[in-house]
């Protein structure tokens, strides 16, 4: 599903308009971001929740030569789905 179809699909399934569906995720996306960034967690009721996590520099081969290359740290976003969420799709 595209951005746009999960637009259209919010707005028919609320009534409201697209445009004001397109704000909403906007907003939505930028919350999450700040949130995130902020090092807290956000629970999406019924779909799951989103957390930010920091990953260790850690060395690791490159595939194509075999040679060791250095990865450096970084803060990732994962995502763990409610189970609700995953019974109704298994």
């Amino acid at each position: 599903m595209t951005k746009n179809e999960l637009i259209a699909a919010i707005a028919e399934e609320t009534g409201k308009p697209k445009t004001d569906v397109s704000a909403i995720l906007a907003s939505l996306g930028a919350i999450v971001a700040k949130t995130l960034k902020a090092g807290d967690d956000v629970t999406l009721g019924g779909v799951g929740k989103l957390s930010s996590a920091k990953r260790e520099a850690r060395e690791a081969r490159n595939p194509s030569t075999g040679a060791m290359i250095k990865v450096p740290a970084k803060t990732v976003v994962k995502f763990k789905v409610t189970k609700d969420l995953a019974d109704a799709v298994a």
